[in-house]
């Protein structure tokens, strides 16, 4: 009887740990996704320009050729940013929900 308590006792330490490295490495990719989208709108910031090779690759799909003056303005580099802000959005809110789940796995493992 009491080697089967002590067979139950070692599987739920084992799960609990587990559980536990699954929330850390949840908390720590989330928290490197959010760093990734942080530094990438800061190299925006500083570097406007670098919004070229993604109107350069929305210009490869783009199947029509209509020229439209805008006083100089590139049109694909207008759609881009709003495309870009919401993608870099989309990468931190995606950040966040890892960084909540490890969390809520981690207080769910400390409580038990």
């Amino acid at each position: 009887m009491e080697n089967r308590s002590t067979q139950h006792f070692s599987i739920i330490n084992l799960l609990t740990g587990t559980g536990a490295l699954i929330g850390l490495i949840l908390a720590l990719i989330g928290a490197l996704v959010v760093i990734h989208a942080v530094y990438m709108v800061w190299q925006l910031y500083n570097d406007p320009d670098a919004i070229n090779a993604f109107a350069q690759s929305l210009k490869l799909a783009a199947s029509t050729s209509v020229e439209i003056d805008l006083n100089g303005l590139d049109p694909l580099r207008l759609i881009a940013w709003p495309l870009v802000i919401l993608v870099l959005l989309l990468q931190g809110k995606i950040g966040m929900w890892a960084i909540e789940a490890g969390a809520r796995l981690l207080g769910t493992v400390r409580n038990r």
